[in-house]
């Protein structure tokens, strides 16, 4: 768990890294708002994951993504039993 910083914070340190594309995951696939990603055009980073602060269930995962096309940026998601399974497959399978 990354527990000194939030999720909030940790966008902040990786946008000031270059990673500024706000990606999110429809129809299967990853996207900006200008163009879409499949699974073979992206790469896993890095994943931070993080605990809420007034409940230890309140789990979230941020993941550090960059593209073929030399795209940069992160997406968050719920950890445990509030993730999205698809978006989870998609980039598990992405590092395949």
């Amino acid at each position: 768990m990354d527990s000194m910083n939030t999720v909030t914070e940790k966008i902040k340190e990786l946008r000031n890294q270059g990673y500024t594309e706000d990606f999110f995951f429809e129809d299967g696939q990853l996207r900006t708002e200008d163009d879409s990603f499949k699974q073979e055009d992206i790469s896993k980073v890095e994943e931070y994951r993080f605990e809420g602060k007034s409940n230890p269930d309140d789990l979230s995962i941020l993941y550090q993504i960059t593209t073929k096309s030399g795209k940069k940026g992160t997406i968050a998601d719920g950890f445990g039993p509030s993730a999205n399974q698809e978006l989870t497959q998609f980039i598990l399978q992405a590092e395949s």
